[in-house]
């Protein structure tokens, strides 16, 4: 495996290890942050580790806060297991002041805090007003202004890189047939709403609805009743068009499994046992035996749309 890991320590010295044992590197659409588990061979003890750097094939896939680490010996060698997550996790912890803000663009949100490590896309086109809920987190407010702004759902790009523009790129990475392991189909019906009923700002029922047809076709029946949305307050529909979107989620999926890693990231263009789509979640696992990727393409109302 071409695997180089930089731990980083409290002291502010760093270590530059090659030796590794075994790796899961995970992508996923519809989270704010890449999960990484790794486990390295060390000469001694590594001192106390706050932040780690992966390289896959020399490209840097991962760079996120340790969540734990543990050092231990077996027959003489010394093995770090490190758990971590991309710096973009931190905006599931943060909080913005909750209230209307306005004239909001996702420079002005993401400069609310100084988050080291991460990067995102500028130039985007300010919404009128964010309505920021109570308890509601970072993460939530770049979500619900996605939406306002042109009705997508935020992803991050390796390593920290926030996006709410869609990839444009025409760049196809062609996946082998002879590298193809396995290949799957699914769908998820778990969260599926078939109808949201949404008060108006007075309290009273009966002025919005709206039915989910993908719901009436697979016979699934769950009604929602919500207060009045005031972050869509000047366009109603859209907090119940919202939330049915939401619902429906990695609804039909394609998972490729093949031998390798061809570079591919969020959003890209892949193609695989004879389909063309933008992958949704990467998963890649490297040992002794290899480096194995698994590329998953969602089909629902913000992946894949056609």
């Amino acid at each position: 495996m071409n695997v180089t890991c930089i731990c980083f320590h409290e002291d502010q010295t760093l270590t530059i290890v090659q030796e590794c044992t075994r790796f899961s590197f995970l992508r996923d659409r519809y989270q704010p942050f890449s999960a990484l588990n790794v486990t390295l061979h060390t000469a001694a003890v590594l001192k106390r580790t706050f932040r780690v750097q992966f390289f896959l094939n020399h490209v840097l896939l991962h760079d996120g806060l340790v969540r734990d680490a543990l050092c231990s010996r077996e027959e003489g060698q010394f093995l770090t297991e490190i758990r971590s997550r991309g710096y973009c996790s931190v905006l599931t912890k943060n909080q913005l002041v909750p209230g209307i803000h306005s004239n909001v663009t996702l420079r002005s949100l993401m400069e609310t805090y100084h988050l080291p490590n991460i990067t995102y896309q500028d130039a985007v086109q300010p919404i009128s007003y964010l309505f920021v809920r109570d308890n509601a987190s970072m993460w939530d407010s770049v979500i619900a202004y996605n939406y306002k702004l042109n009705g997508g759902f935020p992803y991050v790009r390796v390593p920290n890189l926030l996006c709410v523009m869609p990839q444009t790129g025409t760049k196809t990475v062609t996946v082998p047939q002879s590298a193809v392991i396995s290949t799957s189909d699914g769908i998820c019906t778990a969260e599926i709403l078939s109808r949201i009923d949404m008060a108006d700002p007075a309290g009273e029922y009966g002025t919005f609805t709206r039915s989910y047809p993908l719901a009436d076709s697979l016979g699934i029946v769950r009604v929602r009743q919500i207060l009045f949305d005031r972050q869509f307050a000047y366009a109603p529909q859209d907090a119940l068009k919202y939330r049915l979107s939401l619902s429906s989620r990695r609804f039909h999926s394609r998972a490729v499994t093949y031998a390798g890693w061809l570079g591919e990231d969020l959003e890209d263009r892949v193609c695989a046992d004879g389909q063309t789509a933008r992958v949704s979640r990467i998963d890649i696992r490297g040992d002794a035996n290899g480096i194995v990727t698994e590329d998953t393409f969602y089909y629902d109302d913000f992946c894949n749309v056609p």
